[in-house]
């Protein structure tokens, strides 16, 4: 598993748009904005200016994840996809930590690679990858969806894969960003 912020969220928007709602100036004190958007996006709930600031990560992690992260319908998402890309790169599959589940993943990651070389189409063998499979996306968040994302998958009732994948990103949310999802 692999999360990486690729992209450098800005406060400067969701300022703007609280500063066009309330007809108020826009804070160049950094400290000043901060607790401006805490109090009206946070406090006041006036959450619907947090979606001037976006967040896109580029994750690297199985399809258990890349499932369980479909369910967020209000980001973008962008995937490699396994009907075009499975023939052009190495089959991974994530270990899940039990041994005996393991050695089978192994053993089914060789019946996938041998597929592959006897040149059965992507299309086919795509069709016996388990949920280990390791897949590559995008995904971009504004600040509100990830709030509620965040609210949801770092929840101790989240399955383990999502929460760790969403563990990361919050990690790699600015610090200047963390007063939004403190929750």
């Amino acid at each position: 598993m692999k999360v990486e912020l690729i992209n450098e969220p800005s406060l400067e928007l969701v300022d703007k748009a609280r500063s066009e709602c309330y007809d108020k100036p826009i804070h160049t004190n950094p400290e000043k904005r901060e607790k401006s958007i805490n109090n009206v996006c946070n406090v006041y709930k006036h959450s619907s200016l947090l979606e001037f600031a976006d967040y896109i990560f580029e994750i690297t992690a199985d399809t258990k994840v890349l499932l369980e992260m479909s369910r967020h319908r209000l980001m973008s998402m962008a995937c490699k996809s396994s009907r075009y890309t499975l023939d052009k790169g190495e089959v991974i599959f994530e270990k899940v930590g039990d041994p005996e589940i393991d050695i089978h993943l192994s053993k089914w990651k060789t019946v996938i690679e041998d597929m592959i070389a006897l040149g059965k189409k992507n299309d086919q063998v795509a069709m016996m990858l388990p949920q280990a499979y390791q897949y590559r996306w995008l995904v971009k968040f504004n600040a509100r969806s990830l709030q509620n994302f965040f609210n949801l998958r770092l929840d101790k009732h989240a399955h383990y894969k999502i929460r760790e994948v969403a563990q990361e990103m919050y990690k790699l949310i600015p610090e200047d960003h963390k007063f939004l999802f403190s929750k």
